[in-house]
């Protein structure tokens, strides 16, 4: 087991409901709309290469990238376009244009199949990006300009109540072996590893009879945000990634397991990314791992679980430590939402807790993984003094949460931090 470490905390992991739990694969029924947004991903949203009333097939492109960070969209099942450039909720209560597509009265169980090519084209021609969250288009990543030499292939999913990973690491072992070495070899990598949390020894142990001496396994200790890409190198390599700096300059690619799946499906099954693991669970009547396509609404998966306990309080994706509460149940499934938690009301009491003033306790210091001070930064943000967040870093801030977890005053500071990047990346760039 890994002994390298990094401040974090340890709040209670929620897998139990569904850690056991295999993954149930989800058929669409006929005549069913899947709004498919072109936002999948960082970067420019996609650009539509359909028309409406078009027919298309399962595995179809319909719609390009836009730019090098950017990512193809493929149609998840055969059916018609019945609209173009709508506009579908999204996370953060936003809104975003979005393809709908209707199913097809019989689908033909098969799919428009991707050409052979190398590694990087093949990743961006199947529209891969990363599925732990980020979202970042993967032919990107895997086309470094660096010389690496390391591959850590992240099994930790530290995010409390989400298990979709890991259940991909038991059920889809030996496709995570061969993606992993697919990667390694394409790249010319000297080493590869994959770092799993020690809550799932069931995991560990599988991956590892499965690797056997073809790459690393390593037991991770249970801290949140072991999953972090940051803390993740440190935890492997005993390498730090320094502020501005990106883990391809110091040799190392990472890579969350669902994505190195989507790349063993598109080197060797020629398939695109259409459908990802969901993980339903929280206040559902049965949690559940599920295999759905993209463009079907959160609604739509809380009834696969057999609907909520009672009424619904608040609706996270992702989880939520990271994860975003949602104003609406109309968001559709999209390449990087990993997990949906449902909270339900409580005998009429509100689940939020109170803000209170802070107390200067500094425990937010004592645990944020990336060594920054949170209560000055909050006092900076709330004062729109944007050189002064930026000489305190916040840039280096990885939104994880540990700081609202420790608070005890429930100071809302991941969402403060959040909207204080994004007006001081936006000073910094109109001032140079």
């Amino acid at each position: 087991m890994s002994n390298k470490s990094f401040r974090g905390i340890h709040p209670p992991d929620m897998k139990f409901a569904t850690s056991s739990v295999p993954v149930e694969a989800v058929s669409v029924p006929a005549g069913f709309e899947l709004y498919i947004s072109l936002a999948q991903h960082i970067g420019a949203p996609a650009r539509p290469v359909v028309t409406k009333e078009q027919p298309v097939r399962a595995g179809e492109q319909i719609a390009e990238a836009n730019g090098f960070i950017s990512a193809n969209i493929h149609s998840p099942v055969d059916g018609t376009v019945t609209a173009v450039d709508v506009f579908v909720d999204y996370p953060g209560n936003t809104r975003t244009s979005a393809i709908v597509i209707k199913t097809a009265d019989n689908q033909s169980g098969d799919f428009v199949r991707l050409p052979e090519a190398l590694l990087a084209d093949t990743a961006r021609a199947a529209g891969i990006v990363g599925m732990g969250g980020a979202m970042f288009p993967s032919h990107v990543k895997l086309s470094p300009k660096e010389q690496l030499d390391t591959l850590i292939v992240n099994g930790v999913e530290c995010e409390p109540f989400l298990t979709c990973d890991h259940r991909l690491m038991l059920e889809r072992t030996s496709h995570l072996i061969s993606g992993t070495l697919t990667i390694k070899e394409a790249l010319k990598l000297k080493k590869a590893v994959i770092g799993i949390e020690a809550n799932k020894p069931d995991a560990a142990d599988a991956v590892r009879r499965a690797a056997k001496d073809r790459l690393e396994v390593i037991l991770l200790p249970l801290k949140y945000p072991q999953g972090g890409e940051r803390q993740l190198i440190k935890s492997v390599t005993g390498r730090e990634v320094p502020e501005g700096k990106l883990p391809a300059e110091l040799g190392v690619l990472v890579h969350n397991v669902s994505t190195v799946l989507a790349v063993y499906d598109a080197m060797y099954g020629h398939k695109p990314l259409t459908h990802r693991v969901v993980t339903v669970t929280g206040d559902v009547k049965q949690p559940k791992n599920l295999l759905v396509p993209i463009g079907m609404s959160i609604s739509h998966l809380i009834d696969l679980c057999g609907g909520a306990v009672g009424e619904i309080e608040k609706v996270i994706l992702g989880g939520p430590m990271t994860g975003f509460a949602v104003q609406s149940l109309n968001i559709p499934v999209y390449k990087g939402m990993n997990g949906v938690v449902v909270y339900t009301k409580k005998s009429g009491k509100d689940i939020t807790p109170p803000v209170l003033p802070c107390i200067r306790c500094s425990r937010c210091v004592d645990a944020c993984p990336a060594g920054l001070s949170p209560v000055m930064l909050e006092n900076f943000a709330a004062q729109e003094m944007y050189e002064e967040l930026a000489a305190w870093k916040l840039l280096s801030c990885i939104e994880c949460s540990a700081c609202n977890y420790v608070c005890p005053s429930s100071r809302p500071l991941k969402n403060l931090f959040r909207l204080a990047k994004k007006q001081t990346t936006a000073v910094a760039a109109k001032r140079a």
